[in-house]
């Protein structure tokens, strides 16, 4: 006769096991409230003597592994439980202390038990591909394999995402890549575009070794391929070289910008002077080239350095890949209904703007030129406004494709509505058409109807593994950046922090 608690679940998960008797061993501070009787039928299920001792052992690694399995299962939001969570519970309900090794290696197998193998994951991702290709109409994947079978690159595009991009998202794509934790490592590449109310708009997917001359041409390949040839295409990236190059090779007649964040961040690594980071971020928001190299005149005069270094500027993947699916899926829905619910002609990121703008008209004065031309003066400042060609000489009607503060009083001295000379991709109706696809998950891999090539096909983990140690938690530098350096918050000097403070 066995003791157990009243949980009904296979011998093998049975969190605690004592025998019936007074000689029987009992774990100490463990309370027999809550446990019944039952018969136990040695014909049915036979207990080895090392299963014996493995259940009745509160701290073996399938023991501390059963508890992080029945939490994390338990629980509703995707918790992962540190080693101090894992010792917490021993200690809760066993009354025993277990080591840091012993933590991590429970925590491990039960993340395997829930997810799958590293290597189940690569070689199920074929199938996966094919499934969520039949179930979201235009979607593009592709997996590339090396002779030998093993991982080397992965690409994809959701065909949802493919559709809102072609009809109603700007012609700028910014990309960046970003490295991954899992068993095998690995970069994790972007391209991602914002939608009219200002939120990111992921357009495509891939995973690499890492960040090199190879991967990148090879993705952005597979990016060029999917969304075809644009006249007008605009991308954005760091200074990593291996885009720069890979862009000129692929994308030849789009523009390349460099994000003025990663620019922005190296600056205050190389210089200390907070009056350079004011300039610098003044220079990267102006409209006008004029007073770009004013502000980048300024630049030079306070440090002649910075002006010559600015021109001289853990989940398996199939896991992976499926998160970031459901990810867009929900993105998707709830963005849908926010649109829905937007009852402004224009989305509420870019009605917010015009109204901002339109209180800064207020005391303007206007000249007219003509019927659709005129000239708009501020403070002893004046700008010539064509409403005709949607610009004006300060530069942020052509840019933003929102008409400016000279360009809004225009409108009202001309009786004509602004919101019609704002750009259709800042419409609610072009918010909703970019939204307007579904994406529809791939269901339990029980159900999946693959061919038998593709079923067949053999995907092996990658050569690279994670080396011995604690996984990388701070971001690795990108192409151009400096190393951080840490800022004191008592005397606010670089190189040091409070506690070091002298």
């Amino acid at each position: 006769m066995l003791m157990q608690k009243s949980r009904h679940i296979h011998c093998d998960l049975v969190e605690t096991l004592t025998v019936d008797g007074e000689n029987g061993p009992r774990f100490p501070n463990e309370s027999l409230e809550g446990y019944k009787v039952h018969d136990w039928n040695m014909n049915e299920t036979a207990i080895n003597e090392e299963d014996y001792r493995m259940n009745t052992n509160p701290t073996s690694d399938k023991q501390v592994t059963q508890i992080g399995s029945f939490r994390t299962s338990s629980t509703q939001s995707a918790e992962i439980l540190t080693m101090i969570d894992t010792n917490d519970d021993i200690q809760k309900q066993y009354g025993v202390q277990i080591s840091y090794d012993k933590a991590w290696r429970a925590k491990e197998l039960a993340l395997g038990s829930i997810r799958g193998s590293p290597e189940e994951s690569y070689n199920t991702l074929s199938s996966y591909c094919y499934v969520l290709e039949q179930k979201n109409l235009g979607t593009i994947t592709d997996i590339v394999t090396d002779c030998d079978n093993q991982f080397k690159y992965f690409f994809m595009s959701i065909g949802a995402s493919l559709v809102g991009f072609h009809t109603s998202i700007r012609l700028v794509i910014a990309v960046d890549g970003t490295f991954l934790k899992a068993k095998y490592l690995g970069t994790l590449f972007i391209a991602a575009c914002k939608d009219g109310n200002n939120q990111i708009y992921p357009s495509a997917f891939g995973i690499a070794d890492s960040e090199n001359d190879a991967s990148w041409e090879w993705f952005l390949q597979k990016l060029h391929d999917a969304l075809g040839h644009i006249d007008d295409l605009f991308v954005i990236s760091d200074r990593h070289g291996s885009i720069e190059k890979a862009l000129h090779k692929v994308f030849p007649h789009a523009r390349h910008g460099v994000c003025t964040y990663h620019v922005g961040q190296n600056l205050k690594t190389k210089f200390k002077n907070p009056a350079i980071h004011k300039l610098f971020h003044d220079a990267a928001h102006a409209y006008h080239v004029s007073e770009f190299n004013f502000i980048f005149g300024q630049l030079e005069m306070i440090d002649p350095r910075v002006a010559r270094y600015l021109m001289d500027i853990d989940l398996p993947v199939l896991q992976l890949v499926e998160e970031l699916r459901n990810l867009l899926q929900k993105w998707f829905v709830t963005r849908q209904q926010q649109a829905m619910s937007m009852s402004t002609k224009l989305t509420m990121w870019a009605d917010g703007e015009l109204h901002s703008r339109y209180n800064m008209s207020a005391t303007y004065l206007v000249e007219p030129i003509n019927s659709k031309e005129c000239n708009v003066n501020y403070a002893g400042i004046s700008a010539q406004v064509n409403l005709d060609t949607r610009s004006c000489t300060c530069r942020q009607f052509d840019l933003d494709h929102i008409p400016c503060a000279h360009a809004i009083v225009a409108c009202r001295f001309y009786n004509i509505s602004c919101y019609t000379l704002c750009s259709k991709y800042f419409t609610t109706k072009a918010l909703l058409s970019s939204y307007s696809e579904c994406i529809y998950p791939t269901g339990n891999e029980i159900d999946w109807v693959v061919p038998n090539h593709i079923h067949d096909k053999v995907v092996l983990p990658p050569k690279t593994r994670r080396p011995i140690g604690r996984p990388r938690k701070v971001r690795i530098s990108s192409g151009g950046e400096g190393k951080h350096t840490s800022r004191c918050s008592q005397c606010g000097q670089y190189g040091h922090n409070r506690k070091t403070c002298k």
